[in-house]
């Protein structure tokens, strides 16, 4: 039986090889429950409290089982630590093989790399850099390159539709196809959601991974809007500039470069085309607002059916006058562009009629604007295309479900009949957390930034390690900062603001010291993994309500309605609820560890609703 195989390489060969090893009997319940699923089929949803050890619960069994594996992960980041920790440690104990996939875009195009022509100073250092690089890396993927941001990636990195594949000269050496093929033969696939997502949207001789019999959804929490975005459309101004400067733009000399620069019978038709979306974009500025949901008929389908017409007959033109007449690698880059010019006319076309069961909007930023079109809900991609390619499936993350009821999850994702397992966190919140509520804080109030920021430096003063304060609003944060950066730093201690460093860097900082603050926005309501001194103290603003005004949101809630049920109690509420134990689960990462809690938000006292929050944390 798998669960006594699994149980017996647990407490044997693990046991042995770990340092301090103690049996966890949370992490042996979840263990056994995903044996039996990945036995005998089915779907599981474990919600594993932080410290469970969800990661081995999980694949210690698809190990013993023999059985092909895809483990699923939010980011890049957790992606390399399933792999450079876990699966390393697993994999010196018992031999099978593991690989980590990523998308295609990660990977180094050695034939886009050897045609690409420089055309300045910065992009000759960067290709120069890119082909020392080359040589030796043994992978091709960016992030072994380093942090370096690389203004030529786009350019050279793989492309699908830039690709010959077969009948490519660098085939052999390709590092995006010498992946695939690692991929195949691994045992464990370790991918992330966005990936998944792409990987169940292509026609199955198409796609990228190979068919497994497990596939695991951990930090399953974030799925849902991944897929959300994965099967939506995404229109924006600079994507079309890219697209169009491939084909031509004028450089400082005033002189035509790009794929068409030496059609000069293409130039006007060319330049029309930009001239025309470029007033689409005055227009949606001017007509539209930002973030607020179109509906009916969109105000600019008149002008986007205009410029359907006026994409399509460039791309007939540049089709049959010039195709044929370059050298391979323009040729291809020629039938890459050409081929994205028209995947941004087919995305046009699909906002401008609408899609039932999808919702539009735009952002409008002060730099950019994007059109947008998702799916309300992303169930139709999980039950359709996701489910039916798996016989076992597991979604596990810290949160999961709502004191227990797994109902809002089950709905999001289309999961209905699915297993439910709770597996209550080894830590003692009660002994190892105090909790402090702050009252008189409202942030939709004049001066509450002030109020936040007294919190913050109270806190700080007491000098007994690291802060992370939560906040829900960009512009909140930012004017909190304002008020709190200077003195944190006379007080000697190390103020860090997301968006000023990489999210990385500053939580390695954070891990080195005892004396740092950050201020953060969403993602560090979760996957922040500080233990001891280095964090001290958690600081959430405000409880993590989503702004009911925005598009999904808002059409979730008028779907709710419509059904004669009431969306804060069914969707607005759990949603935060699930947030708000993301983000409460950052403070305590070990037995040892211990802290505090400062709420800013009276409402978790004052309100009815409020005592969802603290009973999430403790049932």
């Amino acid at each position: 039986m798998l669960s006594h195989k699994a149980d017996e390489f647990l407490g044997g060969a693990i046991g042995s090889a770990l340092e301090h090893y103690e049996p966890r009997h949370s992490q042996r319940a979840m263990m056994s429950a995903c044996s039996r699923i990945i036995e005998e089929g089915g779907t599981l949803l474990a919600e594993a409290g932080t410290g469970t050890g969800k990661t081995f619960a999980y694949l210690v069994p698809i190990i013993r089982s023999g059985q092909k594996a895809i483990v699923s992960t939010r980011t890049i980041n957790l992606q390399e630590q399933i792999v450079a920790k876990d699966l390393k440690f697993l994999a010196g104990l018992t031999p099978f093989e593991y690989v980590i996939a990523k998308g295609r875009g990660n990977y180094l195009c050695l034939r886009r790399l050897n045609a690409f022509r420089p055309s300045n100073e910065q992009e000759t250092e960067e290709y120069k850099s890119l082909l020392r690089w080359a040589s030796a890396t043994k992978s091709g993927d960016r992030e072994d390159y380093g942090f370096i941001r690389l203004m030529i990636w786009d350019e050279v990195c793989s492309d699908a539709d830039a690709c010959s594949a077969l009948k490519c000269g660098f085939f052999k050496q390709c590092f995006y196809f010498g992946a695939r093929q690692q991929w195949e033969k691994a045992r464990i696939i370790v991918a992330n959601h966005a990936l998944v997502g792409i990987n169940a949207l292509l026609e199955r001789d198409v796609r990228m991974l190979p068919q497994a019999e497990v596939l695991v959804i951990d930090e399953a929490h974030t799925l849902d809007g991944v897929l959300s975005e994965i099967a939506g459309v995404t229109l924006t101004d600079r994507g079309f500039d890219r697209i169009f400067n491939k084909l031509l733009k004028l450089d400082e000399r005033g002189v035509y470069k790009g794929l068409l620069g030496n059609s000069p019978h293409l130039f006007p038709a060319v330049e029309s085309l930009r001239t025309e979306m470029g007033i689409l974009w005055i227009h949606a500025r001017n007509e539209l607002k930002h973030r607020e949901t179109i509906k009916g008929e969109c105000v600019l389908k008149e002008r986007m059916q205009a410029l359907i017409t006026s994409i399509n007959e460039l791309i007939e033109k540049a089709r049959t006058t010039v195709t044929g007449l370059f050298k391979e690698d323009d040729e291809l880059e020629l039938s890459a562009a050409l081929g994205k010019l028209k995947a941004y006319a087919e995305g046009m076309e699909a906002f401008s009629e609408g899609m039932a069961d999808y919702v539009r909007w735009a952002d409008i930023e002060e730099r950019r604007i994007s059109l947008r079109m998702s799916p309300i809900y992303s169930r139709e991609l999980m039950r359709n295309s996701i489910v039916p390619e798996h016989r076992s499936i597991i979604l596990t993350s810290a949160t999961l479900s709502v004191s227990g009821d797994f109902s809002f999850i089950t709905n999001v994702l289309g999961l209905d009949g699915a297993e439910t397992l709770t597996i209550p966190s080894p830590f003692d919140f009660r002994k190892q957390v105090v909790v402090d509520i702050r009252k008189g804080i409202n942030l939709k109030e004049e001066r509450s930034a002030e109020k936040l920021s007294a919190v913050i430096l109270e806190e700080a003063a007491r000098r007994d390690g690291g802060v992370l304060v939560l906040f829900t609003s960009r512009e909140v944060m930012k004017r909190t900062w304002e008020l709190s950066a200077e003195a944190l730093g006379i007080m000697g201690l190390n103020p860090m603001m997301q968006g000023e460093l990489p999210n990385r860097l500053m939580l390695e900082i954070m891990r080195d010291s005892d004396n740092s603050v950050i201020f953060g926005l969403d993602s560090f309501w979760e996957g922040v993994d500080v233990k001891g001194d280095a964090l001290k103290c958690l600081i959430i603003t405000k409880l993590p309500f989503e702004v009911p005004t925005e598009p999904i949101v808002k059409a979730r809630s008028e779907e709710i309605e419509k059904r004669g049920e009431n969306p804060f109690y069914e969707y607005a509420l759990p949603r935060a609820v699930l947030k708000f134990k993301q983000g409460f689960g950052r403070l305590i990462r070990s037995k040892r560890d211990s802290g505090r809690v400062v709420i800013c938000d009276e409402r978790i006292e004052t309100k009815a609703y409020g005592r969802k929050f603290m009973e999430s944390i403790y049932k």
